[in-house]
C-alpha cells in the first residue's frame, strides 16, 4: 500500500505492509522506497520502506539541506504521525546511516541492520560517479541498473527502473532531484561515535564483493561496536537489496526475529 504524509510542508512517500508497522527500511542514494521491492516480497508483515526526501515521490528541498540528521528528523516526524511504536531499523548505504541517526535520537528503535556503509568517508561529496537520470525507454533505464548492479535478474533491474521513474518529454526521468546527481552530503558526516555508541543489537551486512565496504573496514567496525556482527552476502557487490534480495531477506528475518 502507499501513504503520503504531509509534515510541515514536505511529503514522504511510504510502502507498507499491514499496520501496525514494526520494520523500517531505509534506501540509499540514488535508490527509494522499492530498492527493497524484492526483498520485501519475502518479508512478513509490519514493514514500511519510505522515499527519503529528494526521492521518488517525497519533496525536493529547496535549501538542498539533505544531510543524514535532517532525513533522520523527518522520518521521526512521520513515525510520530502515524503512532509508530517500537521498531526495527534496516539501512542500506546512506540509509544505514540515518538508521544509526534515528537509533541515537529515537528510544523507539530497537534493533538496527546496517547494509554494506562506513559511518565515514574520506571521499568529497561531489565525487559522484554520473549516473544518467533521462533515458530514451525503459529498456534503457534498465541497462543503467543492470550497470551498476550487474548481478541483479533482468526482471529485478526492469521492475526497479519501472519504478524509479516516470514519463517526460525525452522518454523517462529518474524520480530524484539533481542536486543529488552531483552532491552527496553525507560524505562530509562521521557517524564513528554513534556507531561506538550504539548498544542496540546491531548487524552489518556486506555484499562480499562490494567495492564501497571492504572486509577489513567491516571487521573494525565490528570491532569497535558494543553488540553487532558481520554477515557477507556471497555473490553480491554493493548493491545487496537488488543483487541477492532473497539472501538479503533470509539474513534480515534471522535477525529481527
Amino acid at each position: 500500500m502507499h501513504r503520503y504524509i504531509t509534515i510541515d510542508g514536505r511529503r514522504t512517500h511510504a510502502l507498507h505492509g499491514p499496520m501496525p508497522v514494526d520494520t523500517l527500511f531505509l534506501h540509499g542514494v540514488g535508490g527509494s522506497a522499492w530498492t527493497f521491492a524484492a526483498t520485501l516480497d519475502a518479508m512478513t508483515a509490519g514493514w514500511m520502506s519510505v522515499d527519503l526526501l529528494g526521492y521518488g515521490e517525497s519533496s525536493w528541498l529547496p535549501d538542498g539541506d539533505y544531510s543524514s540528521r535532517r532525513q533522520a528528523e523527518q522520518i521521526i516526524k512521520v513515525m510520530d504521525q502515524l503512532g509508530v511504536g517500537e521498531v526495527r531499523v534496516v539501512g542500506f548505504s546512506w540509509g544505514g546511516l540515518i538508521g544509526l541517526e534515528l537509533a541515537r535520537r529515537d528510544p523507539r528503535v530497537t534493533r538496527l541492520a546496517v547494509i554494506d556503509i562506513a559511518p565515514s568517508s574520506n571521499l568529497s561529496p561531489t565525487d559522484v560517479p554520473p549516473i544518467p537520470s533521462l533515458y530514451p525507454d525503459i529498456d534503457a533505464a534498465s541497462a543503467v541498473v543492470r550497470r551498476l548492479a550487474p548481478r541483479a535478474t533482468l526482471a529485478v533491474a526492469e521492475r526497479d527502473a519501472h519504478l524509479s521513474t516516470t514519463g517526460c518529454a525525452e522518454g523517462l526521468r529518474k524520480k530524484i532531484d539533481p542536486v543529488l546527481l552531483s552532491n552527496w552530503q553525507f560524505r562530509t558526516e562521521n557517524h564513528w561515535d554513534s556507531w561506538r555508541r550504539n548498544a542496540l543489537p546491531t548487524v552489518l551486512i556486506r555484499g562480499a564483493e562490494s567495492p564501497v565496504l571492504g572486509r577489513e573496514q567491516a571487521q573494525r567496525m565490528v570491532g569497535e561496536a558494543q553488540a553487532a556482527r558481520l554477515v557477507e552476502i556471497p555473490g553480491a557487490g554493493h548493491l545487496i537489496p537488488l543483487e541477492q534480495p532473497k539472501a538479503l531477506a533470509a539474513e534480515l528475518t534471522e535477525f529481527l526475529s
